[in-house]
């Protein structure tokens, strides 16, 4: 049994639906779990539509929008405009307005999983019935029957024990009927059924849980890029493909904020020793990446990520005092309790100074519960470069031209925060 992850850009369009049978036809009488993505941009989609609903401003427009770009794709793929997944469409969108009905109240982050979470629901509902009027016989199961999670909203954490109990009760037996199971990615409920969400890019996490649950023989995550690149290719024209790296690598790349892969994604497969394989959709008989146990590490190329939108946030006691073992205990509980990650960290005598994702939704909740204790400098929109497995040369050729406003250097990653250049 084999796990199959297809993203958003894999699912863009009704080209690239059809694209999905076409790669499940290489896999004749195999049995596969298919884990599907929202349809290309549908999530930032949604949260616009969360965003308008939360203030109470009208959402009629992005609910608009919405129902056009499901409604073309179905009409692209179903000849007849008789077809029941017409009435399949018009009983989720039934479902969301139910809840868009209602008055928003102060739980942001639980308003925000039960709205965003219709993309993957609306996905796997219209490539379910495409795939079975095109030969892929299969069942559609709601993701939300076997994730279980805690309600930590947008960020919910697994409850294993249970979820890996619910994913072989539900999913094992289908494989009775059919050889293919569809199920969506980046969702989950509470064991009260409220609905949850693991965070954006959640699916690679999602296919992981359900091949670990299952011991599948591997996991495959479809993307629009050959595999696992030195890096972003958009971003590093040198950028080359990597065979195979260790899970230790895999898990080290997505930590530094390497996008290929969810961070969650590598350990599920580490526990289990599943190979996890990256392959183009584009051409899906090219080999990818593997990504697997090692008995050594690689003598890896030098590996970049780039993370732009960063905040850099410099923390100072009001009285001028060491930054004691107490003030990093507050700074850091703070971080936490809003599930905030710190990407890179540097401790003086008087300050601390943290980078991070610049994300309002937890960020404003930090600031304004540090700024009670400490005087703080803030630095928006600042970028951080890592280099794993730098040489002198690499630092040089892409360090040459920037503003550093903060150095960090391991044996083997090196870490830069830079002011962006004028294009």
């Amino acid at each position: 049994m084999k796990v199959f992850k297809f993203g958003g850009a894999s699912v863009k369009d009704a080209t690239a639906v059809r694209n999905i049978t076409n790669i499940l036809s290489l896999f004749p009488n195999e049995k596969i779990v298919v884990v599907i993505s929202a349809m290309g941009k549908t999530t930032n989609a949604l949260e616009a539509l969360f965003k308008a609903y939360m203030s109470k401003a009208n959402y009629s427009e992005e609910l608009q929008t919405l129902k056009d770009f499901h409604l073309t794709v179905i009409g692209d793929l179903f000849k007849s405009k008789d077809h029941p997944v017409y009435d399949i469409f018009d009983a989720t969108l039934k479902e969301l307005q139910a809840i868009l009905d209602k008055e928003p109240f102060d739980n942001a982050n639980y308003q925000y999983d039960q709205i965003v979470s219709y993309g993957e629901l609306l996905s796997t509902k219209i490539i379910s019935h495409y795939a079975h009027d095109n030969g892929v016989n299969n069942r559609w199961i709601n993701a939300k029957s076997i994730i279980r999670t805690d309600n930590k909203y947008r960020e919910a954490n697994i409850l294993w024990d249970n979820t890996n109990e619910q994913i072989k009760a539900r999913v094992e037996n289908k494989f009775n009927e059919v050889d293919v199971v569809i199920t969506q990615g980046f969702i989950g409920s509470t064991p009260e059924q409220l609905t949850t969400t693991l965070g954006r890019e959640g699916s690679d996490f999602t296919a992981a849980i359900i091949g670990a649950a299952l011991d599948a023989a591997s996991v495959t995550v479809w993307k629009d890029v050959p595999g696992i690149l030195t890096g972003d290719p958009k971003v590093f024209e040198s950028a080359q493909l990597l065979d195979r790296i260790s899970y230790n690598e895999a898990i080290e790349m997505t930590y530094y904020g390497a996008k290929v892969l969810h961070p969650k994604t590598i350990k599920p497969l580490e526990n289990k020793g599943i190979p996890l394989n990256v392959k183009s959709f584009i051409e899906p008989k090219q080999k990818g990446t593997v990504v697997e146990k090692l008995e050594q590490e690689l003598d890896y190329k030098p590996i970049t990520i780039l993370e732009k939108k960063q905040l850099q946030i410099k923390v100072r006691t009001k009285d001028l005092s060491f930054i004691s073992e107490q003030n990093l205990s507050d700074i850091y509980k703070v971080c936490a309790a809003n599930q905030l990650k710190i990407n890179l960290m540097q401790h003086s005598a008087v300050s601390l100074t943290l980078v991070c994702d610049d994300k309002p939704y937890k960020t404003k909740h930090v600031l304004a519960n540090l700024s009670e204790q400490f005087h703080m400098e803030i630095k928006s929109d600042v970028e951080l470069l890592t280099i794993r497995h730098y040489d002198y040369e690499i630092i040089y050729e892409l360090c040459k031209d920037k503003k550093i406003l903060m150095e960090s250097k391991s044996q083997s990653t090196y870490q830069i925060v830079t002011i962006p250049q004028p294009s």
